[in-house]
């Protein structure tokens, strides 16, 4: 125990300074890091300062990587994640359940049931690694940290990168990638050199035939630029608005345009990652369920490991998988000019 309120008063004036705590906080972690053991499944593990990235991620421009930053997120858990994938419609027509809802009174209702084929699938690993040296990292310190902006960078590269293996991931190719967008849509697909709103609306009464709705089309830069030219030389748009003041303002991009087998509206969402695909899906079940989604086994994190060098290290990471619930409610076109 302490012998005086004077030593007492010294202990708590140590503890609160913010340098001793960190001092403190290296230390233990240092003691506690092992470097042999680096894989899933041993007990003793080494342990990572984990840091949670959402502030810098927040600064990060959304239309950066419109598509993740689109995709509804949920936590996951163990080493792989499991769902149900729907691929059957639910009307009472021949292509659907074929049977009628109504019944006699007193009678029973017909019991029906849909096809439904379960997914699994391993969390995958997305990151990048961050070094800088000590000396590097002083020199820096009065003007803009060297390693914020380092993680500022490589924070929207991972983005990009995930991006990227939303749309185009393939884990035959790259057994480290989950399976994207495009490899795992396969009932509907279709064909087209430049996209056109009444064949996306022929797009749509298909999704509409199985039970959905199209509420959103990922396309690239060239098929937005498609878009505009055949809405304008239809006379439905025009590139050059002029304000009271006479100011013209050229050009345009569309953001939406209406289904004609719906009447609701599609959004746009420009990546460039999309190349020569488009995606036209429901990203929401009438009820407000998801019908895609990201699963988060690691959020997007940097994580301190132990070096022996003079320097510094991190990595940005990221453990994810992509899951399609209702395969038949997306439509995949390609072939299209880029």
């Amino acid at each position: 125990m302490f012998k005086n309120t004077k030593e007492l008063d010294l202990l708590k004036s140590v503890l609160n300074d913010e340098q001793t705590i960190q001092m403190v906080h290296e230390a233990i972690r240092k003691a506690t890091v092992t470097t042999g053991t680096y894989t899933f499944s041993p007990a003793t593990r080494s342990i990572f300062v984990a840091e949670n990235l959402d502030p810098v991620i927040k600064l990060i421009v959304p239309t950066a990587t419109p598509i993740r930053s689109l995709l509804p997120r949920t936590t996951g858990r163990g080493q792989a994640t499991a769902w149900k994938q729907m691929s059957s419609r639910l009307d009472p027509q021949a292509g659907g359940t074929g049977s009628l809802v109504s019944f006699a009174d007193g009678g029973t209702p017909n019991e029906t049931s849909q096809t439904y084929s379960v997914k699994t699938a391993a969390y995958k690993l997305l990151g990048r690694k961050i070094s800088v040296g000590l000396m590097h990292v002083a020199a820096s310190r009065d003007h803009v940290p060297v390693e914020d902006e380092l993680t500022r960078i490589k924070t929207l590269e991972v983005m990009l990168g995930e991006e990227d293996m939303t749309i185009n991931g393939d884990s035959s190719v790259d057994t480290n990638a989950y399976d994207g967008l495009i490899k795992q849509i396969t009932t509907n697909s279709g064909t087209a050199s430049l996209l056109t709103a009444s064949g996306i609306s022929v797009y749509d009464e298909t999704i509409f035939n199985n039970g959905g709705v199209g509420t959103h089309l990922f396309i690239g830069p060239r098929q937005s630029r498609s878009l505009a030219d055949e809405l304008q030389a239809g006379g439905s748009i025009q590139r050059i608005i002029v304000s009271d003041q006479g100011a013209a303002t050229s050009y345009l991009k569309v953001s939406k345009i209406v289904s004609s087998t719906t009447g609701s509206t599609i959004d746009i969402v420009v990546s460039r990652y999309m190349g020569a695909w488009a995606i036209l899906c429901s990203l929401k079940s009438p009820a407000g369920e998801n019908l895609v989604e990201m699963e988060d086994l690691i959020p997007l994190v940097k994580m301190d490991v132990p070096v022996t060098t003079f320097a510094k290290d991190s990595f940005i990471v990221e453990a994810a998988v992509l899951k399609l619930m209702a395969e038949p409610w997306f439509y995949k076109i390609g072939g299209l000019a880029v």
